[in-house]
This record gives C-alpha cells, structure tokens and sequence, in this order.
C-alpha cells in the first residue's frame, strides 16, 4: 500500500516539476537575463513554484518574471524526494501504532 501511495505523490509532483522545469526551459529561462513571465494555472503548481523558489532552484528576478537555477534543480528535486518518503513513513508509523493500539 505505501509503494502506491508513494509513487502517486512521486508522480504528481515530478509531473508538475517537468511542467514547470519544461516551461522554463523553452522559453531559455536558465539565466537571469532570459527571465520569463510565468504563472501557473493549477493550485499544486502554484504551491510547487512557491516551494522552487523558496528553495531557489527557480528565482525571481521581479514579479512574475522566472528563471531556473539548474545547479539548485538538482538538489531540490532530491529534497523532494527526501519530502515526500518522509510523509509516508510517517503515515506507515501512524498505522503500525494503530493496528498496535487496537490490538
């Protein structure tokens, strides 16, 4: 169960990490001088741009103007990862007490 769990979440956010990474990309935002405009659609996307640029893989150059940091892509995507394991060993450790509890 917690494979599944954990290669849904993995694919919902790499899809929406390539959506972005993508975008950028083809506009040749990879340096601050190519700065694209970018505004996501979708809510987890936003969520995501937020997270990138907090992290600064992606990094605002004014508002709503984009570039990607590739160097900072790499590392981020491994937090990522890191992020989204940790959800769902908590979750297993949240069921291993309950299934103990209620035995």
């Amino acid at each position: 169960m917690a494979n599944i769990v954990m290669r849904a979440a993995e694919r919902y956010s790499t899809r929406s990490q390539n959506r972005i990474v993508e975008r950028l990309r083809r506009a040749g935002a990879i340096k601050p001088a190519n700065a694209t405009t970018y505004m996501p659609t979708a809510r987890g996307e936003r969520r995501l741009l937020a997270r990138m640029v907090k992290f600064g893989a992606v990094v605002t150059e004014s508002e709503g103007r984009y570039w990607l940091d590739e160097r900072a892509l790499i590392n981020f995507r491994k937090e990522e990862l890191a992020r989204v394991l940790g959800a769902i060993a908590v979750a297993g450790f949240a069921a291993a007490g309950a299934i103990a509890i209620g035995r």
